[in-house]
């Protein structure tokens, strides 16, 4: 069903009325949104892909910001959005020890994972987080198929990393949570990287990140929404997706396609200044 005021005033008022404080930060205002607001948000989201938001981005004059990487891609086709929770693996500078397997085995547990790489992450999580770990572009694993089971319980929407993901096989079969990474790898933690902290921001694939911007992410690739800039690029995300959404809707009756959700209509908004009618498109195709 359509959403929104026929002035596109929803967004606006959702971002900005309704518990939602600000903090200054240098030169700019970042919001601290309620819960309940993020969810807001992220519903209007889940009707918009990430190139709308990439549209959306660029029309407020943020052309070269936001988009990670296309190396770094989903482990499967899927789309997920959420606010970020930030954390960073520091590559380790420590020579790890001669030892048995007997006591790297208590090394590995009560020293690395006890000590070196202690965390309370699981406690930053909730229903609106998309994860998201700085391994310093390292080959070392964020996400494996434990740890991904153990993030989707705690409430997670999506993983996004410049790492890898680990135990592939079991976490394509779970897809407990979806994953963006930059590879596939196989090591564990310790003995390579140390726990470095959470909601500072972190480089991902060229996208600076900051705990609370807003992550969208499918089979595109992610881009990263600065938490001050939601509401003026969900507006334009909204304006040109909806344009869009006319022409192909054209073009697939032209085309014998059957209309799907990607062609109708999510928000109910000025029409575009700009807009292309159904009988333009047909013209061009010179089917009128």
């Amino acid at each position: 069903m359509p959403i929104g005021d026929n002035d596109g005033h929803q967004i606006r008022s959702m971002l900005l009325h309704a518990e939602t404080t600000y903090t200054k930060k240098g030169m700019q205002l970042r919001m601290t949104l309620t819960s309940g607001k993020k969810k807001e948000i992220l519903e209007t989201v889940s009707r918009l892909r990430v190139t709308d938001i990439r549209d959306g981005m660029d029309w407020v004059g943020r052309h070269h910001f936001g988009t990670v990487s296309p190396d770094i891609r989903p482990l499967w086709r899927t789309k997920a959005a959420g606010f970020a929770v930030t954390c960073r693996h520091i590559p380790t500078q420590q020579q790890v020890p001669t030892m048995s397997p007997a006591d790297y085995t208590k090394w590995a547990y009560e020293y690395w994972y006890g000590k070196v790489f202690s965390n309370d992450l699981a406690n930053q999580i909730d229903d609106t987080t998309f994860l998201v770990v700085d391994t310093c572009s390292t080959p070392t694993p964020a996400v494996g198929s434990m740890d991904s089971m153990m993030w989707a319980a705690l409430g997670a929407r999506g993983v996004l990393t410049n790492g890898g993901t680990r135990d592939s096989d079991e976490t394509l079969e779970q897809r407990a949570i979806p994953i963006w990474s930059r590879w596939i790898v196989q090591p564990m933690y310790q003995g390579r990287v140390e726990w470095g902290g959470h909601s500072m921001p972190v480089e991902i694939g060229g996208a600076v990140v900051r705990r609370d911007d807003l992550v969208v992410a499918d089979g595109d690739g992610a881009i990263i929404v600065p938490n001050e800039l939601i509401e003026e690029v969900l507006k334009y995300a909204i304006q040109e997706s909806e344009n869009d959404k006319v022409a192909r809707s054209a073009l697939f009756e032209v085309l014998g396609i059957p209309q799907n959700e990607s062609t109708r209509s999510n928000f109910n908004v000025e029409p575009h200044p700009y807009r292309l009618t159904a009988e333009e498109i047909r013209k061009r195709v010179r089917r009128e």
